[in-house]
Formats: structure tokens, sequence, C-alpha cells
């Protein structure tokens, strides 16, 4: 029999594992991933969600996480870390005043997963289009900023380019409302983790070095 979630395997102190997943609004959807983590040997460290479940302004929990989402009615964004991870490290979440962006600062009193850096900050987007669909409701500077730390930004962000998808066919109005976002990560200095056309997936652990 596995264990309960969140009372089996958990995050190793030197090691790093974050899933985004769009939850559709969907219960089953957040249940099946969540059982999901029963399969594996170690419970990953912070779960991003994207239209996340939402039922009289409360999300579900799970045991062995902690929930941080926007303090509005319904949030589009939300993020589970495993109480393991909690333990190791100080986790302050950061608001940006929207329903549909939610910011992790992570410190430590030591060096961050096999890097000089001593924080590091995950931005959990939702971007839709809005009434007019030539316009997403998040921006890319707020996506984007420049840090004098690492940033990981993950989310839904319903834009399509040919750099990050060179064999899909595009519209000139994908093009368009996509090429501020590549213009403003490349400006800011990020880059995609993933070769183009291909999902990301990266397990991170401080053998490895770093992802930044």
């Amino acid at each position: 029999m596995p264990p309960p979630l969140g009372q089996g395997p958990a995050p190793a102190h030197a090691f790093l594992s974050i899933i985004q997943h769009n939850c559709l609004g969907s219960w089953n959807v957040f249940l099946s991933l969540f059982e999901s983590f029963r399969e594996t040997t170690t419970y990953p460290s912070i779960v991003l969600l994207q239209d996340p479940p939402v039922n009289k302004a409360h999300l579900p929990s799970f045991n062995g996480f902690k929930s941080f989402f926007p303090p509005v009615r319904k949030p589009r964004v939300a993020a589970d870390v495993h109480m393991s991870f909690l333990s190791n490290y100080t986790v302050l979440p950061k608001f940006m005043g929207v329903d549909d962006v939610l910011a992790l600062d992570v410190s430590s009193s030591e060096p961050l997963f096999g890097t000089a850096f001593h924080s590091f900050r995950v931005i959990n987007a939702y971007s839709t289009n809005t009434v007019d669909h030539r316009v997403h409701s998040v921006q890319p500077e707020v996506l984007f900023p420049y840090l004098g730390f690492p940033l990981l930004v993950v989310g839904d962000l319903n834009i399509h380019n040919p750099l990050s998808d060179p064999l899909r066919h595009f519209s000139p109005q994908e093009i368009s409302s996509s090429t501020p976002y590549f213009e403003k990560a490349a400006e800011s200095g990020f880059a995609l983790l993933n070769p183009p056309g291909e999902y990301t997936r990266f397990p991170l652990v401080s053998t490895q070095g770093s992802p930044w």
C-alpha cells in the first residue's frame, strides 16, 4: 500500500522539484494530479497551479502541503509547497494585486541548490486573452522583471511563437501578440529551459549544477 499523501517520501534538503499544471477549474483534475504523487519516490517541493478549482473562495488542500494563493474571491493561480521544504527554507508569497499572478520568494542562510545565491523567486502566472483578443491579462513587464537573484517564470501564458515551437504554424496575430513577451524576456536575460518544441521537465539536484 502506498503511504498516505503527505506522509511518505519528502523532498530532500538539497533537492528542488517544481511541477506546474493547469487544473481547468476541475476538482477531478486537481485530485488526479495530487493522487499521482503516490506513485513517486519523492514528492515535489512546489506545485504551481493555474485555474485551480475554487468553492466559496476556498481552494482544496492536501495533507503535507501548504497552499498559497492571491487574496481574491476566485484566484487564477495557486502554489502548494511541501511542508518538508518549508521546514528547510523560508518561503514568502508575493501578491501582485491581481488574481492571475503569484510569486514565491525562497531564501536560506546557505547557498541554494548548487548556486552562489541565498534566494530565488518563482513567478506563477495564468495569462489569458482580454476582450479584444489582442492583449493578454499579464503584461511582459510583470513576468520578466530584472532582479539581482535568480527568477524562474512558469505558468500557462497562452502565447505562441516560433521561438518556442518551431514546427507549428502560427497566425500573424499569434506572432504579433507573443513577440513582446519574447523580446522582454531576452532583454531581461531570460532563456527557455526546455529545447524548442519539447515539454519542460527538469528535476534539479545540487550535484547537477544550477539551472540559472
